[in-house]
């Protein structure tokens, strides 16, 4: 907790929705359904050039209805932007209506490529493709509402088996850490206390 009363995590301060909405049974992110690519996403200057760094082992993962041409995978144009690491990012590009990283079948090309080189799923993808349908705003973990409403896996609601938090574990620890995602679990079950011991 912050001095103010706030609850707080590694310099992260969390949106209600986190813990208030979530999903019904059978719905959430592992039901993706890869919308959330087809306008490209944004990576750090780091993740661009580490991904470029790697571009003839994810072309092997590329279909035909993606580029392996490098210099379109992602826009000239450099922003920047405080909430990413190095505080300037880049879109990647879009080719035939999605990512050029996203295959036929809803796949990304970079996970594939580090799944297939023995590393880790996210060894080489871009933070906020991790993360989605979590966001960071100004230090503000909360929920990305693009897809709100549209689609399933990225709609949250009120009433909820699975709390946002929970759907999102394995994302959330990779932002926070195991340590700072038992934070969350034990923040959840203070509140859910809370709300018990108000109904009484």
């Amino acid at each position: 907790m912050s001095s103010s009363g706030e609850f707080r995590v590694k310099g992260f301060s969390f949106g209600p929705e986190i813990f208030t909405q979530g999903f019904p049974g059978g719905n959430g992110p592992c039901r993706c359904s890869s919308d959330c690519c087809s306008g490209g996403v944004y990576a750090d200057l780091t993740e661009r050039d580490r991904i470029l760094a790697a571009k003839e082992k994810i072309k092997l993962q590329m279909d035909e209805t993606q580029t392996r041409d490098e210099r379109l995978w992602f826009d000239d144009e450099v922003c920047d932007d405080p909430d990413f690491a190095s505080g300037r990012c880049v879109g990647t590009g879009v080719v035939n209506e999605k990512c050029v990283f996203l295959d036929r079948k809803g796949h990304c090309s970079i996970q594939l490529a580090a799944v297939a080189e023995g590393l880790d799923r996210w060894a080489w993808k871009p933070l906020y493709c991790i993360l989605y349908p979590i966001e960071v705003s100004d230090r503000v973990v909360g929920f990305d509402p693009m897809l709100q409403g549209e689609k399933p896996c990225c709609t949250i609601q009120r009433d909820y088996e699975v709390p946002l938090f929970r759907a999102c574990k394995a994302e959330l620890m990779h932002l926070l850490g195991d340590d700072g995602y038992q934070r969350l679990e034990e923040h959840y079950q203070g509140l859910a206390k809370d709300k018990s011991s108000s109904n009484i």
